[in-house]
């Protein structure tokens, strides 16, 4: 759906928020708008239950020197309207997945994401990344991280996990800011091949998504909702709520920003490390657009690393080779350091090419990250799953490859 508006030359991209009904999508969305000081305006809901649904439109920073237009929408989670829901989904650059933490709606997460991670599948194009805000973690009976990483494992899928209290704001920020950081890496590589469109974008307000949604079901889904378990709902005439920015809102917005100047190069460290035997930064998710292959699905795996425990050691020879959570090894050559970007840049290419070459799809088990050192120099990082099979292979030889 990204694409370059020549009006206003901006990057245009949009965000979803799905989930099962009542796990806290139209919530997180309107803390979300408090916290851009940005408007919600939401068609129509009964008892908290979103039938169309919720838009925020905000525009902030810079990316390749163009602004940055967030469309942000939740959809709705009623089974009986999974036709408008996916076709919501199929418009996103990156979905949010508001999950249920509790244990008696766990499962019914499992059987959601799948259904997500199919539809997502089918869109053309680079991959579109999906976070999963685990919400009501101040629940006591909250399903633990780790069991929520078996259940992601056990669906092949590579997610990234924010923790989440929407009704007070928590992990609101993160979720919101991490799903920026994802829809830059497809709009990237999207500029990379040529597959940007500079067009109007199709959608430009709640009116016109409105619209569009009519349009295309030509009524069906407001019989399916009277038929259905809301039959009491009116379906016409549509009224739009609006919640009104808040004139102080600028806590996510000031963490937009922070996302752009992590992006810019301009904001590594100059000065190179004093002692060359000094223990290097490991990579994370901040890594700048560009610089992590595969793009969407290697920023997910660094979203594991941000919270993991890493041991990282010095071989004989000098290379670093480190262990995390023992779910990942990190490797990087004693060699693989760069006074220069452009310099590691073109090895994390080549790197790529050699890794895709030899395989077919998507990879979601290994990744390549140049990463500030914290001294001044960029490192190249080979991250592989531990005990994937042959996708995890040697380290060593997928790095040199």
């Amino acid at each position: 759906m990204a694409v370059i508006d020549p009006h206003s030359q901006a990057v245009v991209i949009r965000i979803a928020y799905d989930g099962a009904p009542m796990a806290g999508k139209s919530t997180s969305v309107r803390a979300l708008g408090r916290g851009l000081g940005a408007s919600v305006v939401t068609p129509q809901e009964v008892s908290g239950r979103t039938l169309y649904f919720d838009w925020l439109d905000y525009t902030g920073g810079l990316f390749e020197g163009r602004s940055i237009r967030c469309q942000v929408i939740s959809v709705p989670g009623q089974s009986s309207l999974a036709p408008r829901r996916q076709r919501l989904l199929e418009q996103s650059d990156v979905v949010v997945y508001v999950g249920d933490s509790t244990p008696d709606a766990f499962e019914n997460d499992r059987v959601c994401l799948g259904s997500l991670c199919r539809i997502l599948g089918g869109i053309e194009g680079p991959p579109v990344g999906v976070v999963l805000q685990a919400n009501k973690r101040d629940r006591p009976d909250a399903v633990p991280v780790d069991r929520i990483r078996r259940m992601l494992d056990e669906l092949d899928l590579r997610v990234g996990v924010v923790e989440s209290v929407a009704t007070d704001g928590a992990g609101i920020r993160e979720a919101f800011v991490f799903a920026v950081r994802l829809a830059l890496d497809r709009v990237g590589e999207l500029m990379r091949s040529g597959q940007l469109q500079t067009v109007a974008p199709a959608v430009n307000s709640a009116d016109e998504l409105l619209e569009d949604l009519r349009r295309h079901e030509g009524g069906s889904l407001d019989l399916a909702v009277q038929n259905g378990v809301l039959e009491h709902v009116p379906v016409a005439p549509v009224q739009m709520r609006v919640e009104e920015a808040s004139p102080s809102g600028n806590v996510i917005a000031d963490a937009l920003a922070q996302v752009v100047r992590e992006n810019s190069l301009d904001a590594s460290p100059a000065v190179p490390l004093a002692d060359a035997n000094a223990v290097p930064a490991t990579p994370d998710s901040r890594v700048p657009s560009g610089l992590v292959w595969p793009p969407v699905d290697g920023r997910l795996i660094l979203n594991e690393l941000n919270g993991a425990r890493v041991e990282l050691n010095r071989s004989a020879r000098g290379d670093w080779i480190g262990n995390a959570d023992g779910r990942w090894q990190l490797l990087s050559p004693a060699d693989a350091a760069y006074d220069d970007v452009e310099a590691g840049r073109s090895v994390l290419v080549q790197s790529a090419r050699a890794h895709a070459a030899r395989s077919a799809g998507r990879v979601a088990n290994r990744c390549v990250v140049l990463m500030p050192d914290g001294g001044g120099r960029f490192r190249l990082w080979n991250v592989a799953r531990l005990g994937a099979g042959d996708e995890s292979g040697d380290a060593q030889q997928a790095l040199s490859a």
